[in-house]
């Protein structure tokens, strides 16, 4: 199971980071060709657009992996032993909710857009395999916290902190 998310792991670093490298060439194209051409690049906008979307997705589940999510922690910290592991089951109990409810959600509006054939301004780029791909991310994340959920239920991260990423 390791070597599967190393796989994936690696992969999902892979398009996070052709995505950033694309989205910052199109900003530079853009910009230049707008500035020093008075040309900007058509479409440069949209396609950074879908590209800032597939990295946070494709951030998502990373991110839900190292239990780095945005947290507030302004009781958590004090809290020890079996309360800090009842209170990291809680919020990954939630975590699971929510992840269900984003990658649910986009997979209904990814419908929506194919039935409706929406696409994009300028270049009518077609949405929904962007929003499929978001969907699909979305699940992941949320398999993973699944798996998150129950390695600690079964107590197996007993070291596990409840709050790591806490903002204070």
């Amino acid at each position: 199971m390791a070597a599967i998310w190393r796989w994936l792991e690696r992969g999902l670093e892979a398009v996070i980071s052709l995505c950033l490298i694309a989205m910052t060439g199109i900003t530079v194209v853009d910009v230049a060709g707008r500035y020093f051409l008075n040309a900007p690049l058509k479409g440069g906008y949209e396609i950074s657009e879908m590209m800032m979307g597939l990295t946070v997705f494709a951030a998502l589940p990373l991110a839900t992996r190292a239990e780095s999510h945005l947290t507030v922690g302004l009781l958590t910290e004090r809290l020890a032993g079996n309360a800090r592991r009842v209170h990291r089951i809680v919020i990954l109990i939630v975590t699971v909710g929510a992840l269900a409810f984003i990658a649910w959600r986009m997979g209904v509006q990814a419908d929506i857009l194919a039935r409706s054939q929406a696409a994009s301004g300028s270049l009518q780029l077609p949405l929904w395999p962007v929003a499929r791909a978001m969907s699909v991310l979305g699940w992941l994340a949320c398999a993973v916290s699944v798996a998150l959920t129950a390695r600690a239920l079964m107590g197996l991260d007993r070291d596990a902190h409840a709050a790591k990423g806490s903002l204070e």
